[in-house]
Parts: C-alpha cells; sequence; structure tokens
C-alpha cells in the first residue's frame, strides 16, 4: 500500500495466508481491538467466542438465504433473467446468493418452468472464458458437498426440477465444475431450506398471499438480504418492511453501494458493512466535561 497517496506507512496493512494460524493470532490478540470479518456463521461465531474475552467488538457480515418473492403481478420478462444470476453470480458461492423462490400460486408454473429452462442453458466454464454464464466452485471438495446437500434434500422429498451436478465428462471433468440445480419443496423445515449451501442450488416452493410470503421467508435463522418481485409498489414496500433482512431488493437483486449499509439480522451477523453506520465498529465515543475555574475577584 506504500503508493497509496496521503496515507502514512502502516495505516493499512495486508496479510496473507492459506491457514488459520496468523488469522487466529489476530482474533486472540488483546493488541486488536475491533474485528470485521466476512464468511459463515459458523466461523463468526467462533471469532465472536475467542475475541470476547478482550471485549472486543466485532462486524460481522456472515452467512444469508436469500429469499427471492414473485408475486402474480410480476413482470417475469425483467426477473427471470436476474432470477438465474441471482443464483450463478460466483457459483452461487455469496452469502447474497438468491437460492430460495418463492413464487405465488397464479404464476408457479411460468416461473417454475421459465427458471429450469434458463438453468438448464447456463453454460458452465473457466471463469477466465468471456462465454462462459458460471464458472467452477472454489475446489473439488465442495463439488462433493454440494452434490451431498442435493442428494440428502431429495431423500427428504424434495422434487427434482432441474437435478444439476457434477461435470464429469469432457473437458471440465477434472475441474470443480458443477451444473446449476433446482429442487421442488413443500416443507419449509427442509435443510435445503434452513441451512446455507453456498453453490448453484435452487429451491422452489409456492406461496398464497402477502402474510404466507413472509412467513415462509422469515422461517430461517439468516436474514441478510431478500429480493420482492410486484407491480404493486405499496405491495412492495409493505412486504420488504415485513420482512427480517439487512437488505431487500424491489424487482432487483445485490445492488450494493458503497453510500448504503450492508449486513444482516439474526443469524447473518453483527454491524454494517459500507455506509456511515460501518464507521461505528472503528469509533470510540468520548465525552469530556469542562467545568471551567471560577474567576478570582
Amino acid at each position: 500500500m506504500a503508493e497509496a497517496e496521503d496515507l502514512p506507512n502502516g495505516v493499512i496493512n495486508l496479510f496473507f495466508e492459506s491457514g488459520p494460524e496468523g488469522s487466529a493470532y489476530l482474533v486472540d490478540s488483546p493488541e486488536v481491538p475491533v474485528v470485521s470479518f466476512t464468511g459463515s456463521t459458523r466461523t463468526g461465531r467462533a471469532i465472536s467466542s475467542t475475541g470476547a474475552r478482550y471485549l472486543k467488538r466485532f462486524g460481522m457480515e456472515l452467512g444469508g438465504k436469500t429469499p427471492m418473492i414473485v408475486f402474480d403481478d410480476a413482470d417475469l420478462d425483467a426477473a427471470l433473467p436476474i432470477l438465474e444470476k441471482a443464483l450463478t453470480v460466483f457459483g452461487g458461492q455469496f452469502c447474497m446468493t438468491g437460492s430460495r423462490l418463492l413464487v405465488q400460486n397464479g404464476k408457479y408454473e411460468a416461473v417454475r418452468d421459465g427458471v429450469a429452462e434458463r438453468l438448464r442453458n447456463v453454460k458452465v466454464g473457466p471463469a477466465a472464458d468471456p462465454s462462459s454464464d458460471m464458472g467452477p466452485l472454489i475446489d473439488r471438495a465442495n463439488v462433493e458437498r454440494v452434490d451431498r446437500v442435493v442428494e440428502v434434500a431429495i431423500a427428504a422429498g424434495a422434487k427434482v426440477v432441474e437435478r444439476g451436478g457434477p461435470i464429469k465428462v469432457g473437458p471440465l471433468a477434472d475441474g470443480a465444475f458443477f451444473r446449476p440445480a433446482l429442487l421442488e419443496v413443500s416443507d419449509n423445515s427442509l435443510a435445503i431450506i434452513q441451512e446455507e449451501t453456498f453453490g448453484p442450488v435452487l429451491t422452489i416452493q409456492r406461496f398464497s398471499d402477502e402474510a404466507d410470503a413472509i412467513q415462509l421467508a422469515n422461517d430461517n435463522e439468516y436474514g441478510l438480504s431478500a429480493s420482492i418481485w410486484t407491480r404493486d409498489i405499496d405491495r412492495s414496500l409493505r412486504v420488504a418492511q415485513a420482512l427480517e433482512a439487512g437488505s431487500v431488493w424491489i424487482n432487483d437483486w445485490a445492488k450494493v453501494y458503497d453510500s448504503t449499509e450492508e449486513g444482516g439480522f439474526k443469524q447473518s451477523g453483527l454491524g454494517r458493512l459500507n455506509g456511515l453506520a460501518a464507521l461505528d465498529d472503528f469509533i470510540e465515543h468520548k465525552h469530556i466535561a469542562l467545568k471551567p475555574g471560577l474567576k478570582q475577584r
């Protein structure tokens, strides 16, 4: 960072490692008063537990299970391409991946079939290839893990719309490539609904009305983000207010700006990234009360 203008040496230091030793030292060091972490809820809990003995402050942007709520009056021409990208961006390895699709009864079949067709035609390939629609997962171990998640969901009652899965033949067989999956579900308690997959696996389920959509969307320990699709502005704002999520996009997904706060409710984190609220974790507030001496006569 020596090239950065107007920053004294030592203000920003970059440290890279492939293991946990250095990061564990920073978290456990009494000389590090604040930890800002982005990652899984499990790791966030471990960091909080380790640093708590020093009463450290934490900014945590953790896991998510983003519901995308599609009402009967949604513009599907606008929605379908974004619903696809919400799953395939970063291969679904994104805390805001749109992994839960909730669709009102009147548009259910149209959305299910439209999303299935788009996922079927996703071109999986190297991330460096401009023609690829979706790149690989982080490694083969995660390909196997995500595939097991799908198998467990099917065994628990999820219905296959698009099975997806590891690419085992052709030039991509030696890599960590996984075709996106789409599963129909009706039981909101299934692990595939409740737990973060961190891969390109999408569930779809029906809802009847606003109250039903809100109940299903909020029935989850995560609360990072959500997406609402409707032409009714009043409905969109009512539902957005009722959702337990730190970011809610209306007729869009994952638009994040430096000036707007990003963070989660419930088990999706503490504090906020971006915006003025992001500075709170790093500021000490001090009150100084000065009583001037009395003037001598």
